[in-house]
């Protein structure tokens, strides 16, 4: 049976990743993503234990529809008035 060729010069073994243990060929043997998810970790953590963290916004809200700001029903766009008769003209 035919055999792949072996390389003429030895290789070098490949870094591993030390947060994902995936081979990484950077430089500093880190993935660029694997280094911002651990520095963010850090930060997430900080913000925390102080509670700041920004709230998220709810999804699956119809960027189609507007809230009425009285009953909070969702309406179209092009309404003008809501069926509790609140004005929706800004």
């Amino acid at each position: 049976m035919n055999k792949k060729p072996e390389p003429i010069y030895p290789q070098r073994p490949k870094k591993l990743c030390p947060f994902c243990g995936e081979p990484s060929y950077s430089r500093e043997g880190i993935h660029p993503q694997c280094a911002a998810s651990d520095a963010d970790a850090k930060r997430v953590e900080i913000m925390k234990k102080e509670n700041k963290l920004p709230e998220k916004k709810p999804v699956g809200k119809s960027r189609w529809k507007k809230e009425c700001p009285k009953c909070g029903t969702n309406v179209h766009p092009r309404q003008k008035v809501c069926n509790c008769g609140k004005s929706l003209i800004k």
